[in-house]
C-alpha cells in the first residue's frame, strides 16, 4: 500500500513539472516586429487605454504588453506592486529612427498602465 501511494505522489509530481505548474510564471518576450502584426492580440484593457484607429501605436503596444505580462508574473509570484522596479521597465527594443528619450517616456508610461491593469484588475 505504501508503494502505491509513493508512486501516485511521484506521478503527480512528474505531471506537475511536465506541465509547467511547478515553474513560476514568466513574462513573455516578443520581438518589436510582432507588435505590428495584423494578428497581434492586445492584452486585456489595451484597447481602452490606447484606442487605435488606423496606424498602430507600436511603442504603446510594446510597453503595455511587457507591463501586462510582468504584472501577471509578479502577481502570481506574490510580489509587491512595483512596476518601475522591473528589468522589463528599463529595457525595451528602440525602433530605428525614434528618439531614445521620447521612446523611453512613452514605453514606460504604457508599461505602468499594462502592469497596473494586470496586477490590480486580475480576474
Amino acid at each position: 500500500m505504501m508503494i502505491r501511494r509513493a508512486s501516485w505522489a511521484g506521478l503527480a509530481l512528474a505531471c506537475t513539472l511536465t506541465l509547467g505548474y511547478g515553474q513560476p510564471a514568466r513574462a513573455q518576450v516578443a520581438t518589436a516586429s510582432s507588435y505590428d502584426s495584423p494578428t497581434w492580440q492586445a492584452p486585456r484593457g489595451y484597447d481602452l487605454a490606447y484606442p487605435e484607429s488606423g496606424t498602430p501605436n507600436m511603442v504603446a503596444r510594446q510597453g503595455y504588453a511587457a507591463g501586462f505580462n510582468q504584472g501577471q508574473a509578479d502577481l502570481s509570484r506574490g510580489k509587491k506592486f512595483k512596476p518601475t522596479e522591473s528589468d522589463a521597465y528599463e529595457h525595451a527594443h528602440i525602433p530605428k529612427g525614434m528618439d531614445k528619450d521620447q521612446f523611453k517616456e512613452q514605453f514606460r508610461e504604457s508599461f505602468v498602465k499594462g502592469y497596473t491593469n494586470a496586477y490590480k484588475n486580475a480576474t
